[in-house]
């Protein structure tokens, strides 16, 4: 007599799942930092790409002027002479020459949007230019600043190793004139680069400002009063490499007792603005240092000449890539240059005729 067919029923036990499931997590918490670092490769890499653009750009404009752009344009007529960026007379060699026909650069490129020259002027200040931003850098694309609204940018113009971004302050105030790449009404030629093309700086990158509640016009955001998490008020090298940029009662004065007051809250706005913060930087402090960035007066013993129109800067570059910064060379090359420079060799970086040696291995 035969036995009865069993039927056995397959399946999994508890455990046996919970293993399945673990396993699952573990290849899932080893494979997403992979991605992630994969994807913020590629980034870099287009951000590596908008620089070498830029760069392409700047030596088209100088093969055409024989000198790069200015990285201020102050003719000191009606108030305060306009004063568009470097990035506005680049537009026609980022392929961008529509944009650049229609802007009127006899007025005002920073106005309040209840002026006939915000309506001149508009269709600029709105245009966002994917080659002035990195990719890596999140948040809004426009911004609300005051009565304006403002397409951002990631790429700030070196004004060299000092404060001031202005060409001839009064002794008064220091006496600072730029040693960098772009300052106001700036008409450098290759020549004047006597530290080397393939030693000089002339563009790194920023992290845009922290953007607050939507406010205003059209509901755009507004920046918030400075930046990122983490930060000191100190003036002291956070790199540990180096001397103290300043003393910390000097940077207060500075950045707190300036004018404007407090911190930078406008980093990377207006692309098409020349203006300390929001389109120019200094190389004083290294990069992503720790201490805030902010505009204010001229440093000065005598408290009452500080401020020289409030034409100087403590913006340092910044970036979202994990250990350094992206910096386009006068030379037309990108490098990565990590936060551990030395801060002697970043200010020597951020000089063009500072007739500092650096040697290839030094950043």
């Amino acid at each position: 007599m035969k036995a009865p067919n069993a039927r056995c029923r397959a399946g999994f036990t508890l455990i046996e799942l919970l293993v399945v499931i673990a396993i699952i997590a573990v290849l899932i918490a080893l494979l997403l930092p992979a991605v992630q670092a994969a994807r913020e490769a590629a980034r870099r890499i287009q951000c590596t790409n908008n620089l070498k653009q830029i760069g392409l750009a700047l030596h088209n404009y100088e093969s055409t002027n024989s000198v790069f752009p200015p990285g201020r344009i102050n003719t000191y007529v009606s108030g305060n002479g306009h004063c568009w960026g470097a990035y506005s007379q680049l537009l026609p060699y980022v392929e961008l020459a529509n944009i650049f026909n229609t802007m009127n650069f006899s007025m005002n490129p920073d106005p309040d949007y209840t002026t006939t020259s915000a309506v001149v002027n508009s269709t600029a200040a709105l245009t966002t230019v994917n080659a002035y931003m990195c990719p890596s850098d999140g948040g809004p694309t426009l911004v609300q600043v005051g009565g304006g609204m403002y397409a951002v940018h990631n790429y700030l113009l070196g004004v060299g190793s000092g404060y001031s971004v202005v060409q001839n302050p009064p002794a008064a105030a220091g006496g600072i004139v730029p040693n960098g790449f772009f300052f106001e009404n700036s008409a450098v030629k290759i020549a004047m680069i006597t530290d080397g093309t393939s030693n000089t700086v002339a563009i790194s990158e920023t992290i845009r400002s922290t953007a607050g509640a939507p406010t205003g016009l059209n509901t755009l955001t507004v920046f918030a009063q400075d930046p990122l998490s983490g930060f000191v008020i100190t003036g002291n090298n956070t790199a540990g490499n180096g001397p103290p940029i300043f003393s910390d009662s000097d940077y207060a004065n500075l950045c707190l007792t300036g004018s404007p007051p407090g911190f930078q809250p406008t980093r990377g706005v207006k692309w098409l603005y020349g203006a300390p913060g929001h389109s120019m930087y200094n190389h004083r402090r290294p990069p992503n240092d720790k201490s805030y960035d902010c505009r204010g007066g001229l440093p000065h013993s005598d408290k009452s000449l500080a401020d020289w129109q409030n034409l100087s800067l403590n913006v340092t570059s910044r970036s979202r890539h994990p250990g350094g910064v992206n910096s386009l060379f006068a030379d037309g090359h990108v490098q990565f240059v990590k936060n551990s420079v030395n801060v002697l060799t970043w200010q020597a970086l951020g000089s063009r005729n500072g007739g500092e040696v650096i040697s290839a291995d030094a950043f």
